[in-house]
């Protein structure tokens, strides 16, 4: 007999800021820009290669100076070059929330102490498909675009290509994150409004959540 996983989405903050989000019924996006801030990111939160859309590998470099030719990558036994592109002065806005696959009576596997340091509280979102059509009307309503998608995580040492707004440090995987873009923003945080959110979800101590179980009633 197969085991069927259950679908959760949660947003992990402050208590304060989850509070509000729940009995105001909004989700928060912030100006995706912010999420290369410095002091977020020595926080190990997030990731420093945000907004990097090609990432090229190179194995030669070579620069002229005064009509002459110097091969940097000579200087090196095992040079190791990287060319990256990032976006920048977006008008882009993000909302990041964990994406938790449970199966019936079993603890989630999904659970990482470091997700802690994301904030005390979550709201679970327990029908998710409710979620989506409250979200995507009101996105829609306020003539907003977007793009949703569970993030990729990649290693950057060895990646020599394109990327995404939905690709990350694979450093990062522990996330777990389920990614929502809305454009165009003005660039700064926007509340979307989600009537109904109290009726599909709960709020737990993250702490909780290592102890989360799904169980059918009788």
């Amino acid at each position: 007999m197969l085991n069927s996983k259950i679908l959760l989405l949660s947003k992990i903050n402050d208590s304060r800021f989850i509070h509000d989000m729940y009995e105001n019924e909004y989700l928060y996006f912030n100006w995706l820009d912010e999420f290369r801030k410095n002091e977020n990111i020595y926080l190990g939160r997030n990731d420093p290669r945000e907004l990097n859309i090609n990432t090229q590998k190179i194995t030669n470099l070579k620069i002229n100076f005064n009509e002459k030719e110097y091969k940097l990558h000579e200087l090196s036994k095992d040079f190791k070059g990287e060319l990256n592109e990032y976006l920048s002065d977006t008008k882009i806005n993000c909302c990041s929330l964990h994406w938790i696959e449970i199966e019936p009576h079993k603890i989630s596997d999904n659970y990482d102490e470091k997700l802690l340091s994301l904030g005390d509280k979550m709201i679970i979102i327990y029908d998710v498909k409710k979620f989506f059509e409250i979200l995507d009307s009101s996105l829609e309503s306020l003539n907003f675009s977007y793009s949703r998608k569970k993030v990729n995580y990649y290693d950057p040492k060895i990646h020599n290509n394109k990327l995404t707004l939905h690709d990350k440090d694979k450093n990062y995987c522990w996330q777990n994150e389920y990614r929502i873009l809305i454009m165009p923003s003005l660039q700064k945080p926007i509340k979307i409004p989600l009537p109904g959110l109290k009726e599909i979800s709960i709020i737990i101590n993250t702490i909780d959540y290592k102890l989360l179980k799904i169980e059918f009633a009788s």
